[in-house]
Order: C-alpha cells, then structure tokens, then sequence
C-alpha cells in the first residue's frame, strides 16, 4: 500500500474509523454473549457505611423461573426497571434498597444493600426495609442466610467486649485483609435471629475495593454451605460402602475355591447385585461429589483474594476453614474414590470369574463335542453295515427276479437251463449292486465336499 492510500495520524485521531466490516461478516449467534461474560456480576461500589443482607434458595428449573417472576413482580410494586429475561442477574435500586438477584446452577442469590450501620450493629439490617410478604413468598428452599456490615474508620480490639457482644460472644474468626486496608471478623455459625454474621472495617477501601471484598466474602460463605451439601451423603453411603466391600472381599475368598459351574454362577450372580448397588449409589452421587470440589475450589480462591493477615492469637477464617472444612471435603472425596475402587475392582474381578465360566464351558463343549464325534463314528459304522446287508438284499430279489425271467425263457422253447443261469447270474449281481451302490455313495461325498468348500475357504480366509 502506498503512502497515499493509507488513512493519516490525523483521520484516526479524529475519531473515523475505517469501513465497518463486521456487519458484512458472518458473525457466531454467541459472539457478544461471549464477550459479556468476564463482565457478568460486577461488584457494587459501596461507600461505607453499608449494611447487606444476603439469601441463598435452593432451586429447581421451575422454582429458578419462579424466581425471575418474583423479582419482576417486586420491582413493578416499585414501577423500577424490570428484569432482563436473557441474563441471569439483576442489579437495580428499588424503594430505599439494591436489590442484586442472581441465577445460578443450582441456587439464587439475593443480596439486599442499605446506607448506613445501626447502633448497636445488626440491630437492623437490610432486610428491614424489604416487604415480608414478598421474603416469605421466594421460590425454593432457603438455605444459608448472612447479614454484613461494613464500618468505615479503624477497628475496635480484636478482643474486647464490644465485639464479643456483636456476635453474641461465640467464637471469632478475624484478619485483616486486602493489604491491611480492611480488617474482617465473623463465626460461621448462626446467630439468634437466624442469619450468620460478618463485619468489615474499612479504613482505605476504594468503592471498587469495598464491593469487591463484600462480594467475596458473601460467595466466600455460600460455597461453604454448598459445598457441605454432599456430607450428609458421603456420611450416610461411607459405611454401607465399606460393608459391599467386605463383600465383595467374601467374594474373592470363595473365588478359589469354587467346585463346579453352579458356584461359579453364583458368585457370578453376586457380583452382578453387588455391582448394581455400587453404580446405584455412584449415580446418586456422582454430581454432588462433582459440585462439592468445584465448590471447594472456589471458597479456596475467594480465600486466597482476601489476602489475609493473622492478628496475633486469632485464627483467620482461611485457616479455621482449612482445618474444619477440609476433612469435609475430604470425606467426601474419601468416600467417591472407594465407590469408583470397589467399581474397577468388581468388573476386573466380574471379567476373572467369567472368563474361569468360559473355560468351563468350553470344557463342557469339547466333551460334548467328542461324545458326538463317538456318535457319529458308531452311525458310521452302523450305516456300512446298512449297506452291506441291503447289497445282499437287493441282489437277492434280482437274482430272483432273473430266476423267474430265464423259467420264462425255458418256458417259451428257449434252450436255457434256469437253475444253471440263475446260479451263475448271482456273483455277477453281487458284484454289479455293490459297485452300483459304492458309485452312489461316492457321488454323494464329493457333491457334499463341494458344497461345503466354500464356506471353508472363507472360513480359512477369515482366520488370516
């Protein structure tokens, strides 16, 4: 391209753009979906104080579109900004509140934000100004709920009354956070009005920062229930997993010592019901356990964000967390490797047994094959002496039959002695019929020899 043909520094510091291609490109149905999605959920900017309140159901596809009805059903007593059906998120200020709705895989999400703290902390929180009738009727089960306030000035001590007091004297789990922009303290457990609790003192968090942090910490706790959804399961299955394994350990034991194709059969049958069982309770498993490490990871992640500083003789959430949660975690894990072990070990030991039931009915076949092969010996036998008999019987009834033509020979003033020529009539007769009788027999083997030929031969071609 020459120099005049390009556009100058001038044309596109001024603003035009070069001809607009994309719009005579054939463009993916999801390119912008794809594009929106690093985007999707943005954190608030707060401003502190704020105080959040936020709720997790668990939902079904029915109770997930139920939901978005819902939501559209508070923000119209509102007359604010309804619901986009496409995207699963909702962010809008509605009647003194934001209400931020989210849609998950298998939950939503409402997180309720006020201005302002209350004197004493927690006293109100944000779902005060929410209409009650409209909390009581969400879609789904509700499921881990957390009230938060973010203060902004410097922290009251770690360990005097005054926090104590705010989460009603249970034990406190705190650090600071964020590069000592923050510090943040919490129980993890439930308080008296239902809700768990969390507070965060600012004292240089941008707007960004501050919204960031409450985010974490609020999924940090939502994935932390969610990922305990799989204990109660892995607990409940751990012990009946470990009884199919004795068994399957009987099993191996009585292998060795099978006598005959009837035990084999059994144990084959058992095996058969132990394995059906193990996949029974691996199905009904299976997405849980996959749910609960993709959880897990994430509580980790949100964790690792937080950038935790230890105050001196207080755990931090992340190591309570690591302590507490990870031997969850674990059994779960625990339990979904010995169901994936007792399922390889039942087919390798399915395959053993069938294979020894194989072996044993080939034996069974071999013989069969050799009584047949008796059998047909005997009928080989039995049937050349057949033919012999029915030589002798046929040239019988010839030589009778040319007895009678030479008497009627003689009979008619032919010069012939009947007696004489019937007697030397017989050897050749003899002869004639056992030679007539052997032809046939030839031509039967070799028109059966080629029409089996053939399938010989692609049999023979096959095996190579």
């Amino acid at each position: 391209m020459s120099d005049t043909e390009r556009p100058s520094a001038s044309v596109i510091g001024s603003g035009m753009r070069p001809p607009d291609i994309v719009n005579r490109l054939e463009a993916h149905p999801l390119r912008q979906t794809l594009y929106e999605e690093v985007h999707a959920r943005p954190p608030p900017l707060l401003r502190p104080p704020v105080r959040a309140s936020h709720m997790v159901f668990l939902a079904d596809a029915a109770q997930r579109d139920a939901s978005f009805e819902h939501v559209c059903e508070l923000a119209g007593r509102y007359s604010a900004n309804l619901p986009d059906p496409g995207k699963g998120c909702f962010y809008e200020e509605i009647g003194g509140f934001e209400l931020r709705w989210e849609l998950h895989t298998e939950f939503c999400s409402y997180t309720f934000l006020r201005p302002g703290v209350s004197a004493p902390l927690f006293s109100e929180t944000a779902l005060d100004v929410v209409p009650g009738d409209w909390l009581e009727g969400i879609p789904g089960v509700f499921l881990s709920g957390t009230h938060l306030a973010m203060c902004a000035g410097d922290r009251p001590d770690p360990f005097g009354p005054e926090l104590a007091g705010v989460f009603e004297h249970q034990t406190m789990f705190g650090s600071q956070i964020v590069d000592e922009r923050a510090s943040a303290f919490t129980t993890l457990r439930l308080h008296s009005d239902g809700f768990g609790r969390m507070l965060v003192y600012s004292t240089g968090l941008s707007p960004f920062q501050a919204g960031r942090t409450m985010q974490r910490l609020l999924e940090m706790e939502t994935y932390r229930i969610m990922s305990l959804l799989a204990l109660p399961d892995a607990r409940d299955i751990a012990p009946r997993a470990a009884e199919l394994d004795r068994h399957l350990v009987e099993i191996m034991d009585e292998f060795s010592g099978a006598q005959g194709t009837l035990d084999e059969r059994r144990l084959l049958d058992e095996l058969t019901d132990l394995a059906a069982r193990v996949e029974h309770y691996r199905s009904a498993t299976n997405q849980r356990f996959a749910a609960t490490r993709a959880y897990d990871s994430l509580v980790r992640r949100r964790l690792d964000d937080l950038r935790e500083i230890k105050f001196p003789g207080m755990s931090t959430i992340g190591k309570f967390l690591e302590r507490r949660l990870a031997p969850a975690i674990r059994t779960c894990q625990a339990v979904e490797d010995l169901l994936e072990s007792l399922s390889r070990r039942i087919d390798r030991a399915t395959d053993l047994l069938q294979a020894r039931v194989d072996v044993a009915i080939e034996s069974q076949n071999q013989q069969l094959l050799a009584q047949m092969n008796r059998r047909g010996k005997l009928q080989l036998r039995l049937q050349q002496t057949v033919e012999g008999l029915s030589v002798a019987a046929i040239s019988y009834y010839t030589v009778g039959l040319i007895g009678y033509a030479l008497q009627a020979l003689a009979s008619a003033g032919w010069n012939v002695n009947p007696t004489v020529a019937t007697g030397l009539s017989v050897p050749v007769v003899i002869v004639g019929i056992w030679w007539l009788v052997r032809r046939i027999r030839r031509g039967l083997k070799s028109k059966d020899e080629s029409l089996s030929a053939p399938s010989d031969r692609q049999f023979d071609g096959q095996l190579k």
